[in-house]
């Protein structure tokens, strides 16, 4: 399969043009493999002629390049380039990206391969380039039904980009030229639409008729909350599975899907691992539970399946019937070793919807049990705080160099700076930290134009800032213009050196500092009461004792086990340590002398055998 920068930089470097790009491809495809078409107007259009034009020449370059680095030129290559050249932008906002030849034939292999007949209705409701709709093709061709007849009653697409309908429509005309089928045209059922308004039953009768598809099967736009444009979140409100926290474009489509399954029907689906876990896959589950589908859950974990891009996959096999969750976590190239005895059996009636589905073995769900009732939850026993947020933390943030009386001197933008130290607060980024010795290495200092009045926090006024602080009003004023950028210059600051948010301004107190994610339990004590932070959280209390106690208990194994098994999975054995997955965990009640053992042991072994006892004889 081809899968080369040179490739891809040619058609870049020759055009942004989506009708010279399809035609160059199209063309170098069809002269390689010697294709001749004869009778298809669509793809005559996109033949480039034999008549020694520039666009020939063109042509020929890239044929050379194709044969210089590849073998042969097969179909799927053209898939893969069609999928690779969308802008970035356009990837960024519609979320399409291309699905490896073997994902789908699994997910085709357990949805329609045994169940094909002249009926048959399968629908891609975000069909990009069309792969799918081309491998369910070439499975209901192998049944004897030609593709004339396969295009016009059989598979159905919407995408929200016309290039993606045409080139869909481009990849299916040559899918017939190859098999021997060269039509003048073929009647297809793939539109141009919003799936999050799109109404098949307007737009197709013979769907109207027999409501619903037999098969929707995809791979659902993956766009996060901030890429998603105003409209398309606005229609995804109507969907009763996007209403909890930042939206996810992909956590609609499993209802939109569903909606359009016919009874007995069913969905199969590579997508975001995260809603099982995730707050804002809160209704979804819901809607799963209320509705009690039969639902297989291929958990990939933290492998990245897709290549250069950073997402977390599982795929969703879905009947609409009535049943229960098979669950099994497996690495992708072990897909189809998969048997019955890998998928444990889950009732929903077992699962938490609200605080996110445990979906591993008995013992893993009977210990997650004790760890969320054998005391006081974490939310309910300190404060957890987030950072600050300035929108600009490389401005507001300094690293001095060196430092007098009155002024830190440090260096920005190959520009050397000196700021008042009486208007500098300590902060740090818990982040990076590892053990407390690291806090006095990798302590900065933050500049903080506000005045603090009983836990009250007021800007200073411009007067005051720039007659008492005149350095670091200067500096400040040096990157005006870049501070109106932030909020995308929608917001009016109180005044234009303000922080983008005010929170985490007043925490005072003892701290414990730990990461947004991590590879291991990082939990940094500090007792300087005024330190601010960013990039990470803290858990704040006046007691140091009970802090130095808390460290123990999330700096365990035992409390890093509970992250693995109820936490978001990133890369590289990384998981998120954000208050919504750590905020059920409990502390149990110690006796005076178990936290005497506790805060006096040395070996962690002895630490997590007493934990265990504490949580009622986990077995881990």
């Amino acid at each position: 399969m081809i899968n080369n920068k040179k490739i891809t930089y040619f058609l870049k470097k020759y055009s942004y043009d989506t009708f010279k790009i399809n035609r160059l491809i199209i063309s170098a495809f069809c002269r390689v493999n010697k294709i001749v078409v004869k009778e298809n107007l669509l793809l005559k259009k996109h033949l480039i002629p034999v008549d020694n034009s520039e666009e020939e020449l063109i042509l020929l370059e890239f044929i050379n390049e194709v044969e210089t680095n590849y073998k042969v030129f097969v179909f799927e290559d053209v898939i893969n380039l069609f999928e690779f050249v969308i802008s970035p932008k356009d990837k960024e906002i519609n979320g399409a990206i291309y699905t490896p030849k073997y994902i789908r034939d699994f997910i085709i292999n357990q949805t329609i391969v045994n169940n094909i007949s002249k009926d048959i209705t399968i629908c891609d409701i975000a069909c990009g380039c069309g792969s799918f709709l081309i491998d369910s093709s070439i499975e209901i061709h192998k049944r004897g039904i030609s593709f004339y007849e396969i295009f016009k009653n059989n598979i159905y697409g919407v995408d929200i980009a016309q290039y993606s309908v045409q080139r869909t429509e481009l990849l299916l005309s040559l899918l017939a030229i190859i098999n021997g089928e060269d039509k003048e045209g073929f009647k297809f059922n793939i539109f141009i639409g919003n799936s999050l308004e799109f109404d098949w039953f307007e737009k197709c009768s013979n769907i109207k008729k027999s409501q619903g598809f037999d098969y929707v099967l995809g791979n659902p736009p993956y766009v996060s909350s901030e890429n998603i444009d105003n409209d398309s979140k606005k229609l995804a409100q109507k969907w009763k599975t996007s209403s909890v926290g930042k939206l996810d474009l992909y956590i609609p489509f499993f209802e939109i899907a569903l909606k359009w399954v016919k009874e007995d029907g069913v969905l199969g689906y590579i997508t975001v691992n995260s809603f099982y876990r995730s707050l804002n896959g809160r209704n979804l589950r819901n809607f799963f539970s209320k509705n009690e589908f039969l639902f297989k859950l291929i958990d990939f974990g933290h492998e990245q399946v897709f290549k250069n891009r950073t997402t977390y996959t599982c795929i969703c096999i879905i009947r609409k019937i009535t049943g229960f969750i098979e669950y099994t976590n497996t690495l992708s190239k072990n897909i189809n070793n998969l048997t019955n005895k890998d998928f444990i059996r889950i009732n929903y009636n077992i699962l938490d919807d609200y605080n996110g589905w445990l979906l591993d073995e008995y013992d893993a769900r009977l210990n997650i049990q004790k760890l969320e009732n054998s005391g006081i939850k974490l939310e309910d026993y300190v404060n957890i705080k987030n950072g600050f947020a300035t929108l600009r933390n490389n401005i507001y943030i300094i690293q001095p160099h060196k430092e007098d009386n009155k002024y830190f001197y440090f260096s920005k933008i190959d520009k050397e700076f000196k700021v008042e130290k009486s208007i500098c607060r300590k902060a740090i980024k818990p982040n990076i930290l590892k053990n407390e010795s690291d806090i006095e290495e990798k302590m900065e200092y933050l500049i903080f134009p506000y005045m603090i009045d009983n836990k009250k926090i007021s800007i200073i006024s411009e007067e005051n800032f720039k007659n008492n602080f005149n350095k670091a009003y200067t500096y400040l004023s040096f990157f005006k213009e870049e501070l109106s950028k932030r909020d995308n210059g929608n917001k009016k600051y109180e005044k234009w050196y303000a922080f983008g948010r005010n929170q985490a301004l007043t925490i005072n107190g003892d701290k414990l500092l730990f990461p947004y994610i991590s590879n291991s339990p990082y939990f940094v004590y500090t007792d300087i009461k005024d330190l601010l932070f960013y990039n990470g959280y803290a858990i704040i209390d006046e007691d140091k004792e009970k802090l130095l106690l808390l460290k123990v208990i999330l700096t365990s194994d035992i409390f890093w086990y509970y992250v693995k098994t109820k936490s978001k999975p990133y890369s590289s054995g990384y998981y998120s340590m954000a208050k919504n997955y750590i905020r059920l965990f409990t502390i149990p009640y110690f006796s005076i002398e178990e936290k005497k053992k506790l805060l006096g042991y040395k070996r962690k072994s002895l630490i997590n055998k007493l934990l265990a006892e504490k949580y009622g004889n986990l077995n881990l």
